[in-house]
This record gives structure tokens, C-alpha cells and sequence, in this order.
């Protein structure tokens, strides 16, 4: 099983007085983590810091930096809100981090899910509007795919023209090449950098439903869960398995090309664990109801009664790793038991831990858990 460390970039407790020092903690982390065999840090993309997390908005920028302080350790985004990139320069600085990192990266993609954040970065990047919002998402990453795949590439569609209408160039060093050149105006781009890694870095995607499964699938694209149990993210691997087997012409098997991701704290005990970081663990969980719903926490066939809250008891059993090293494995376990699981996301670092805390936490969870998992030399 390959293990990655998340982070949607918490500022620590007390400590983290602005952007420079939140930006060092993650310096540090970054490197801890190669240290201990962490295969990956992916980091989140959020914006206007509202609630302690997230308050970095460029994953890719930080990829940049913390690749600088590394040089083995893969540098992912989980995710790229695509809805709020513009998709060349969206691929551009992606092809620009591989090429810095010599093929470090790997690509994830979501779709937003803040109606706050969304439609001030594009009108039908609002989560509110589906049709748009998805649309937008598709047209955007098969633009970004375009550009890496095709050395001259045109576009026409519901969000995004290019080239734009009536581009002209002229220079006496480039001749019209028809190529790119037609009828006195240019009708194909050529964007640079390509990326490093052929045809381009791998790519993901942030999934919640069993439609958003279907998407990643039909795109080809590698599929990430976070929230729901064992037993409901195995029926989502097995029809995304299913479609994607039929893309492919080839047979995916169970587990294929997807990952899941966890928040995670491991201490000497469960109750130990518990005193120490429950309240900063739960603060993700605290949009789930109303906003994001508690049936993404349900097993298939499982209704909530009305009295069930989204608390620590409710949750650790379903989607939690939290507890002593033992009962952390035990959880990592039953996901490759149930999911046959081969990549785990580790969210470690939660808004109100100290920064101490979270060093704490990668490194319990690489010493004390990883190896549990390591295949026989």
C-alpha cells in the first residue's frame, strides 16, 4: 500500500501568526514526511480562510516551494478546484511545477463545492448551478489535457473559445506555418511548457457520489474518496470499475486507480487521542450537517434515524483513523480488506493543533503504522 500525507494547510494553534510562518510549518512537514517514506504531500485549494483552513489558496505554488526543500517526495494537489482556474494557465503552471520537479507531480482535480468560493472565480463555477458547474469542470480539464497532448490545439465550447475570435499574428522570425496559421489568422495555439512525464502527470479526482464516480471514470481519471465507510466506498470502486473497464476496453479490478483519503491522529491511546485533538478533527465535519448531508456516511442500504449525530463515536468507527497505533492499523486494515486499498491519504494536520501536534502525528502514523504495511523485501 503506498501512503501520501495530506493537508488542506490548518494554521496551527497559537503559533502560525501569518503566511510566512504557516508557509514554514509546511516546510517542515513536507520534509518529515519524505523522511519518514511518505510517498506523497498533496495539498488542498481553498479560499477567503473563513474557518482556520485552507487559508493558502495555491496548491501549486506551495508545490513549487515545497518541492525546493525536497527531492524525493512526490508534490500533489487534492485538489485543483478546476471551476476557478483558467484552463491554460491552469496547465501551464502545472507543466511548469512537473518540469521543475522533473516528474514529482501528481494532478488532482475537483469541482467546488462552496457556493462562497465558486462564482467569484467564474459564474458557472457556483456548485449551485449543477448542469453549469460540471460542464464547466469537463470542458476545463479536457482543455488542460488538449494542451499536454496536442503541440497545436483549438477549442470551441459552452465556456471557453480558443483561440479567441479574430487573433492575428505577425512577425517577420515566424512565418505562417499552417500548423497553426490559417486564412490570415491564427487558428491554433501552441502552450509551453510540456509537461516532464508523458504524455502528462498522473490525474485524479475528488469523488462523493456515485455520479461523480461515473465521471472520474468516464474522464479517465483516478478517483479519491474521503467520508464514506469501508463498505460504501467498495460499491463506489466497484462501479467505477465497472465503467471504467468499459472505457478501457480492458478489465479494471477492485481498487484500481483509486485512492482514499482520511483525517487521521495517532496517540498512545484511543482516549489519550480523543483528549488531545477531538475537537480540531471534528471542526471538518462541522458542514456535513446540513451542508454536505450525513448520508455520505451511510453503508449501502443504511438509513440515519434523526436522533444520530455526526459526533466522535458516530464518525470514528466509519471514517476516522484516529486512536492508539493499534486501532489506526486496524481501520487501514479493514480498508484493504474491504477496498482492497492501495493508496491512503493521511490527513494530519487540523486546524487548532499545534504544530507539534502535527509533526507528532506524520510521525506516529510513519513509524508506528506504515510499516504495519509495507510489502516484504
Amino acid at each position: 500500500m503506498k501512503f501520501a500525507a495530506f493537508t488542506t494547510v490548518a494554521a496551527s494553534a497559537g503559533e502560525a501568526t501569518g503566511a510566512a510562518d504557516i508557509i514554514e510549518n509546511l516546510r517542515q512537514q513536507a520534509i518529515l514526511a519524505e523522511e519518514l517514506g511518505f510517498e506523497a504531500i498533496w495539498l488542498g485549494e481553498h479560499h477567503f480562510g473563513l474557518y482556520g483552513s485552507g487559508d493558502l489558496p495555491n496548491p501549486i505554488l506551495l508545490g513549487a516551494d515545497l518541492a525546493a526543500h525536497t527531492s524525493r517526495i512526490r508534490i500533489g494537489q487534492m485538489a485543483n478546484i478546476a471551476t476557478w482556474w483558467h484552463p491554460i494557465r491552469l496547465a501551464e503552471d502545472l507543466a511548469m511545477l512537473d518540469n521543475m520537479t522533473r516528474g514529482r507531480v501528481e494532478v488532482g482535480f475537483g469541482r467546488g463545492v462552496w457556493p462562497y468560493e465558486g462564482p467569484q472565480f467564474h459564474p458557472n463555477a457556483d456548485p449551485r448551478k449543477d448542469q453549469e458547474n460540471r460542464e464547466l469542470f469537463q470542458e476545463t480539464v479536457e482543455i488542460v489535457r488538449k494542451i499536454w497532448t496536442e503541440e497545436y490545439f483549438s477549442h470551441r465550447g459552452a465556456n471557453y473559445t480558443f483561440p479567441a475570435e479574430d487573433t492575428v499574428f505577425s512577425h517577420p522570425g515566424f512565418p505562417p506555418d499552417p500548423a497553426w496559421h490559417e486564412d490570415g489568422r491564427v487558428a491554433r495555439l501552441r502552450v509551453t511548457p510540456r509537461p516532464y512525464q508523458k504524455p502528462h502527470p498522473p490525474l485524479w479526482m475528488t469523488v462523493s457520489t456515485d455520479r461523480s464516480v461515473s465521471t472520474a471514470a468516464e474522464m479517465r481519471l483516478k478517483a479519491c474518496y474521503w467520508q464514506p465507510p469501508p463498505q460504501r466506498i467498495r460499491q463506489r470502486m466497484l462501479l467505477y470499475a465497472e465503467v471504467r473497464s468499459g472505457v478501457e476496453g480492458r478489465t479494471f479490478r477492485l481498487g484500481e486507480d483509486q485512492a482514499v483519503m482520511r483525517s487521521t491522529y495517532v496517540s498512545t491511546s484511543m482516549e489519550q487521542a480523543r483528549a488531545e485533538a477531538e475537537r480540531a478533527v471534528m471542526s471538518a465535519f462541522i458542514f456535513n450537517d446540513p451542508f454536505r448531508g450525513r448520508e455520505v456516511f451511510t453503508n449501502p442500504g443504511e438509513e440515519l434515524a434523526d436522533s444520530v449525530e455526526l459526533g466522535w463515536d458516530f464518525l470514528e468507527p466509519r471514517t476516522l483513523l484516529v486512536g492508539s497505533p493499534d486501532n489506526v492499523a486496524e481501520r487501514v486494515q479493514e480498508l484493504q480488506e474491504v477496498c482492497n486499498l492501495e493508496s491512503l491519504l493521511v490527513e494530519f494536520a487540523h486546524a487548532g493543533l499545534t504544530q507539534g501536534q502535527m509533526l507528532k502525528n506524520l510521525e506516529n502514523f510513519g513509524d508506528k503504522v506504515m510499516p504495519r504495511f509495507s510489502s516484504p523485501d
